[in-house]
């Protein structure tokens, strides 16, 4: 074999040549860079639509989870889009229709964490399209193996050896391939659906970092030209397998003016009050010497439901009115919460029964569990807190007024009665690769479970609608196309 030192002068000029463009190449690469905002722009964007009741503020939430996640919220939408309701009175300016109106088609606000926020930025991307084309490009593939097929790629190796490019913007990446082609928010203006509210986690302070006009705003970041997939890809980046998506803060640069409300709290100085929380924690930002960089990670870590960015919201608001006044929703006579909580239970290999101390992959798995798991009780029990106090305030404030309805349904496996059942689902892998099988499963069990729910029920049944006269096999639960009225 020959030796190095017997190596022909041209060899060692292309090996000399090769190692400096992948040194080149490693040094430049680099995640995309936010875009710097230039004029901010105060907006509170209405969501009404003429296309949906003013009447009613629709509110769609999906957890984290993997796959399980993804698929237990795409089942709960082909539920939604089997429950006809009565269409709002058509307005002079649209034109003549007759087709079936759907819950479906109600839907105001999506909000989304990790898995959730796949389907929650695919909804609010493609609307109706969803049940065309969701399924085969991401809940039915492997989305692990594409994954790590990316990482394994050599150029990608070497994309991976900078410091300012992670496996994180190679999932984002992936995810762009997959569902969003190069797709941003603004893309979701002429779309004229739901809201989108991806939700990450600051990984420096713990707070959850919502992808709103509000947020960016307080960053001077252009939140119109952020692609989708990376927000998505942010908000599913579990720390371990994955890193951070880096964003940089522009604060004090484009002439952000504080909102009133944060103004007030932080005046107020109450510690006790969750808004003034809320607003030191969103005026931490406008420090951009302190904080010129913003690591997200996984939502699930700061949130798991993915609403509470939108509660403190219209709880640091105060009047509940008030907010919906901005949102071009003040006629609304109802408002309600659907929760998709695909929670999990990991295995304790039974320690219980054990005296040996439990190891350190252990205790970290199920304590990560057992974190998330109480903390989406405690998001609950706030949704209910919020809506019974939104209840006394509107009866206190404007007696002459009609009341206004909530509803706060949840779909979660614990609600099965068969505990066997229950802990089957409990035990599927949050992972981004489930068989046809566990989808269907998951998509026929999201009916049930949101069709026993006693809110979604009163819900239906306030609005004048109707349930499906028979839960289908899953193989058939595509939901029902737009019928002509007769």
């Amino acid at each position: 074999m020959p030796s190095f030192s017997s190596l022909p002068k041209t060899s060692w000029v292309r090996i000399t040549i090769l190692a400096v463009i992948l040194l080149f190449e490693t040094g430049c690469a680099h995640y995309p860079v936010n875009p710097k905002l230039e004029r901010y722009e105060p907006a509170h964007p209405s969501i009404s639509s003429p296309n949906r009741s003013d009447e009613l503020l629709l509110v769609v939430s999906f957890s984290g989870g993997g796959t399980r996640a993804a698929a237990l919220a795409y089942g709960v939408l082909e539920a939604m889009a089997r429950v006809e309701v009565p269409a709002p009175p058509r307005r002079p300016a649209l034109p003549e229709t007759r087709l079936t109106h759907r819950l479906f088609d109600e839907i105001d606000i999506v909000t989304g964490v990790s898995g959730g926020s796949v389907t929650a930025a695919s909804l609010a991307l493609r609307g109706e399209r969803i049940f065309t084309d969701f399924r085969h490009q991401f809940l039915s593939r492997n989305v692990t193996w594409g994954l790590v097929g990316r990482l394994l790629n050599p150029i990608n190796l070497w994309r991976l050896a900078s410091v300012y490019f992670s496996r994180t913007d190679l999932e984002a990446e992936y995810f762009d391939d997959l569902l969003f082609h190069g797709a941003t928010y603004k893309d979701l203006d002429s779309q004229r659906g739901p809201d989108l509210f991806i939700q990450a986690t600051d990984i420096v302070d713990g707070h959850y970092f919502s992808f709103s006009r509000l947020q960016f705003g307080l960053i001077c970041s252009d939140l119109s030209r952020f692609p989708l997939a990376r927000a998505v890809a942010a908000s599913a980046s579990l720390p371990g397998p994955f890193t951070a998506i880096t964003i940089r803060n522009y604060a004090g640069q484009c002439g952000y003016q504080e909102e009133p409300w944060m103004t007030e709290a932080l005046g107020r100085r109450d510690i006790t009050s969750r808004a003034y929380r809320l607003a030191r924690q969103l005026r931490s930002y406008q420090d951009w010497e302190g904080k010129p960089y913003i690591h997200l990670v996984d939502g699930g870590i700061s949130d798991n439901l993915g609403v509470r960015g939108y509660l403190d919201f219209l709880i640091a608001s105060g009047d509940p009115s008030r907010a919906f006044k901005q949102r071009g929703i003040e006629h609304v006579k109802r408002v309600a919460f659907i929760i998709v909580n695909a929670e999990t239970k990991r295995s304790t290999r039974y320690w219980s029964l054990l005296e040996e101390t439990p190891g350190l992959d252990n205790i970290s798995d199920v304590s990560f569990s057992a974190m998330i798991n109480s903390y989406n009780f405690e998001s609950m029990e706030l949704l209910r807190r919020m809506v019974k106090g939104w209840s006394v305030h509107r009866q206190e404030t404007a007696p002459d007024q009609e009341p206004i309805e909530f509803y706060a349904a949840e779909v979660a496996f614990s609600a099965l009665s068969d505990y066997k059942e229950q802990e089957t689902f409990l035990n599927f892998p949050t992972s981004f690769d489930l068989s046809e099988e566990q989808i269907d499963r998951l998509r026929e069990v999201a009916a049930r479970l949101l069709y026993q729910s006693e809110d979604f029920r009163r819900l239906v049944q306030d609005l004048g609608g109707k349930l499906p006269s028979s839960l289908l096999a899953p193989a058939s639960m595509s939901p029902l196309p737009p019928q002509k009225s007769h």
